[in-house]
C-alpha cells in the first residue's frame, strides 16, 4: 500500500521546524533595518556589510544569549547587542574576534574596531 508514511514525512516536517525558527540575528549581515526584523542594522566603519543589532543600555536588561551590550556599537553614543566570540572562526568573514570599548569579552566587530 502507497502514502505518507511517517518515516518519509519525518524528514520534510524537520525541515519546516527548522524554517520557521530562521529569522535574524544578532550580527548577522544587514543593509537595512528591515532585515533585522526587530533589531536595527548597523553601518559603520567597524560593521562592514552591516550587522544586525539591538539597542541597550549598559549595565541594563541583558542582551540575548551569546551577544554583549557594548557602548558605542550602533552610533558613537549608544550601545548595542554584538556577537560575543572566544575565536576567531566565531565571526563572519572579515571581522574581528576583539575586545571593544572595554566590554567584558570579546565580540565580533570589523577589523578597525569601534
Amino acid at each position: 500500500m502507497k502514502g505518507n508514511h511517517p518515516l518519509r514525512l519525518a524528514p520534510l516536517t524537520c525541515l519546516a521546524v527548522l524554517l520557521s525558527a530562521c529569522g535574524p540575528t544578532i550580527g548577522d549581515a544587514c543593509t537595512s533595518d528591515k532585515d533585522c526584523g526587530a533589531g536595527v542594522c548597523v553601518t559603520q566603519a567597524w560593521t562592514p556589510g552591516g550587522a544586525c543589532s539591538l539597542s541597550c543600555v549598559v549595565g541594563g536588561p541583558a542582551c540575548p544569549a551569546g551577544t554583549l551590550c557594548v557602548r558605542g556599537a550602533i552610533k558613537p553614543n549608544e550601545a548595542g547587542c554584538l556577537k560575543s566570540c572566544k575565536r576567531q572562526g566565531d565571526c563572519r568573514d572579515t571581522y574581528v574576534c576583539n575586545v571593544a570599548n572595554n566590554s567584558e569579552t570579546p565580540v565580533c566587530v570589523g577589523p578597525a574596531g569601534i
